[in-house]
């Protein structure tokens, strides 16, 4: 509306209030316990989470967003066999009062992993992945199909090795107010992240952050990885525009890295296969990310992450990839040392795996950080 002029102020009062008014919105400044949605959201009319008591479909969505599943139809692990990668991922899911499935992975011959491989081979532009990283994409694929073949509406895919905080549920009720912020979706709609995308990135190893892209929102939540203690390729786009005790959720842009832990809907995980089910790429994460920056996937990312892998720890020998053995760059570790003491995991405060076997926390923490464990 038009400010009448006889409430228009001398020019050197507008400029004021206009820095300040800047200064304010690009710091991104959120006092605790408030409900507006700080940064730009990408519709008209602004949006805000409603006051309590929630309406009914917010009510639905805040009670499912923590359930078992957290909010998804199926959580499922991506594994190729037992070991102590699946024990401690149950371990720490029945601490947590979550329900994960591991559905059996078919055998890939060795040739057609090969052929895979091949794909795009000496086109201009192309890189094609290694072994490890082939079969880990083809698997990627197969588990998606599941969710496809299986008539799920949704399904949260978790690699074996995944840990998360101990305070899952309660990050996850906050996270589906915000995506459903971020989605504009209705309040009487009780969808618990709302609707509008394909691949909701929830663990990575790093994801760049801008605000020169798509829409940020950030909002509170002091249960993550303080900046100082965060491990990343990434730290300094978290240092630079996420606020302390925040994290913020934006549209895949430049880079996401790592399949840790995402989302997708039924019809997000048909798009991924045709996305990205062709190879021709570095591998799944990479080409997943690309295809997300090119618009041919609709992908939310949140950062920092909420969930992230599990280290054994070092000390006890060998690699821990099965990616990085497979391509020859470790050698196969004796694992039967990596259930008797706690590794580390990268980002999450709380460690659900380290409290479940260990009764401790096992905050991975930047090199040049020491720090004694602590019991939880």
């Amino acid at each position: 509306m038009p400010i009448p002029s006889s409430a228009l102020q001398p020019r050197l009062f507008f400029i004021a209030a206009t820095f300040i008014i800047i200064f304010i919105l690009s710091y991104w400044i959120l006092p605790i316990g408030s409900n507006k949605i700080p940064y730009e959201v990408p519709y008209e009319v602004p949006y805000e989470i409603p006051q309590t008591p929630f309406p009914a479909g917010q009510m639905v969505a805040r009670r499912d967003a923590s359930n078992a599943t957290l909010g998804f139809h199926k959580l499922l692990a991506l594994s190729v066999r037992p070991s102590w990668r699946t024990r401690g991922l149950q371990a720490a899911a029945n601490l947590t009062g979550l329900s994960i499935d591991i559905p059996h992975q078919p055998h890939n011959p060795d040739a057609f992993i090969d052929a895979f491989r091949e794909i795009g081979a000496g086109r201009e532009g192309v890189v094609t992945p290694t072994l490890g990283s082939a079969r880990a994409w083809v698997a990627h694929l197969d588990l998606l199909k599941y969710v496809v073949s299986s008539g799920l509406s949704s399904a949260f895919i978790l690699e074996d090795d995944v840990d998360w905080d101990v305070r899952i549920k309660e990050q996850m009720r906050l996270l589906s107010d915000h995506i459903r912020a971020y989605t504009h979706t209705a309040p009487e709609d009780p969808a618990p992240f709302g609707g509008g995308w394909d691949v909701l990135w929830l663990g990575h190893c790093g994801a760049t952050v801008d605000d020169e892209g798509s829409p940020v929102i950030g909002y509170f939540d002091d249960s993550r990885c303080p900046t100082e203690m965060y491990v990343s390729w990434t730290t300094a786009f978290v240092a630079a525009y996420v606020p302390k005790d925040h994290r913020v959720i934006q549209h895949a842009g430049q880079a996401t890295v790592c399949t840790f832990g995402y989302g997708v809907t039924a019809l997000g995980a048909q798009k991924v296969i045709s996305a990205v089910g062709a190879g021709a790429g570095e591998a799944f994460d990479v080409h997943l990310s690309t295809r997300c920056r090119e618009g041919a996937l609709r992908c939310l990312v949140v950062n920092p992450q909420l969930f992230h892998h599990y280290e054994p720890n070092p000390n006890d020998g060998g690699g821990t990839s099965i990616i990085h053995v497979a391509d020859g760059d470790q050698r196969e570790a004796d694992e039967s040392a990596f259930e008797k003491r706690p590794g580390s995991t990268a980002n999450i405060v709380r460690s659900a795996r380290c409290r479940a076997l260990f009764g401790t926390m096992c905050l991975r923490l930047p090199s040049g950080v020491v720090t004694s464990g602590s019991k939880v």
